[in-house]
């Protein structure tokens, strides 16, 4: 018995894949276990243990009790005849944001009556699960009053782009001579040289901040934090959709570099980038955002946009983005904070406390549906008076 107890666990090979490494709150994953016995004596009761994080939710347990354990364990229990393979699902609910690294896995077996079990741990690779902020639908959006999206986000004039020929002028001194037009000179017996229509940049760089409160020994504010990633998900995702190249700097991602500062870029792949670096926001962070933004060559392209996202600001921050508007960078600050927005005349600054601030419930109660189709309504954020009139004066 004692023998038989010790080779129960030899020969055995556990494969696990999982349905989605990537999903957003309330998605559903499948795990499948794919247990064999590559040997000729039958295995009569086999468990698995497989260690999943908090914020996942493990299909019978309840969010409450596995939150303040820290995680909870995947648990399978089978018997195996001799060379037999079997496959067992598993399913687990995404419930929080947050970059989740599975892969310990303990297995344990023995003989008939359990008199002698033998456990080992296996050497699985470490996989990760991207739980991605939530994205709300952005009704009439724009990022200025002067420039609406769709219209002219941060147009910004890079050269003069030949497959885009706009008419004919006389010619000018500095034209250059490729461009003349030698029929139409030849015809008006003067220089015309051709014109085309500027390539434009339409771009937006998002500074998230990770930190939510001024006084380091209160810990951190949920809400503040996740209203923030959720907030600048769901702008990425709408100017994305618009065909807006979009870049991000954030402070609170830890040991990946690559992931704190994405350098603009448009498409899926890269929004996928932005929402896999919004999901791995701690409320750590060790540097400010113009350190991010100033370590990281191409982090602001020339009159990109640039949106703070946030509930705190820093003086070195405030300080960065008014020399970028000095040079021509249109700047918002889109206020996700329990305070009242901040006194910034020199920049646009929006209240997105209705939008984004939404009160954290506990996790028995979370309603994690996705959002509405209505969504919010972008005009609807409060714009800070002073602004306000700044932008009248302006337009009269």
């Amino acid at each position: 018995m004692q023998e038989f107890g010790r080779v129960s666990l030899e020969e055995i090979t556990i494969d696990r894949t999982s349905s989605l490494d990537h999903a957003f709150q309330s998605d559903e994953i499948e795990i499948v276990f794919t247990i064999e016995n590559n040997k000729p004596l039958p295995v009569p009761w086999l468990e698995i243990n497989e260690y999943v994080p908090r914020g996942i939710l493990i299909e019978g347990q309840k969010a409450v009790e596995q939150s303040y354990l820290g995680g909870a364990e995947i648990k399978v229990s089978t018997a195996l005849r001799p060379y037999e393979r079997v496959r067992i699902k598993r399913k687990l609910v995404a419930l929080s944001r947050g970059k989740y690294r599975l892969g310990k896995t303990r297995i344990r077996s023995g003989d008939l009556f359990g008199l002698y079990p033998a456990d080992a741990s296996l050497d699985h690779t470490a996989w990760s699960i991207y739980v991605y902020p939530r994205i709300q639908p952005l009704l009439g959006f724009s990022l200025s009053a002067q420039r609406p999206i769709g219209d002219s986000i941060a147009r910004h004039r890079l050269w003069d782009d030949p497959s885009r020929p706009s008419g004919v002028h006389e010619y000018r001194p500095g034209d250059p001579i490729k461009n003349i037009d030698w029929k139409t000179t030849a015809r008006r017996n003067e220089i015309f040289v051709r014109q085309f229509d500027p390539s434009v940049s339409e771009q937006i760089v998002i500074f998230a901040e990770a930190i939510t409160t001024n006084v380091p020994w209160e810990g951190y504010r949920s809400d503040v934090l996740e209203g923030t990633m959720n907030a600048a998900a769901s702008i990425s995702s709408h100017a994305i959709e618009l065909g807006y190249k979009v870049g991000l700097v954030t402070n609170g991602v830890s040991g990946s570099a690559s992931h704190a500062v994405v350098t603009a870029g448009t498409g899926q792949d890269q929004l996928t980038t932005l929402l896999e670096s919004l999901a791995m926001v701690h409320p750590i962070a060790v540097r400010t955002l113009d350190e991010m933004a100033k370590n990281r060559r191409g982090a602001i392209p020339p009159g990109s946009t640039l949106i703070h996202v946030g509930g705190t600001y820093h003086p070195r921050t405030i300080n960065y983005l008014l020399e970028l508007k000095s040079l021509g960078h249109p700047v918002i600050i889109l206020h996700i904070g329990r305070e009242d927005p901040p006194q910034f005349p020199e920049f646009e600054v929006r209240d997105g406390r209705s939008l984004f601030l939404l009160e954290l419930e506990s996790p028995n109660n979370v309603d994690f549906r996705r959002p509405s189709e209505n969504g919010f309504d972008w005009k609807e954020s409060e714009m800070q008076s002073s602004v306000r009139d700044t932008i009248k004066r302006g337009s009269g």
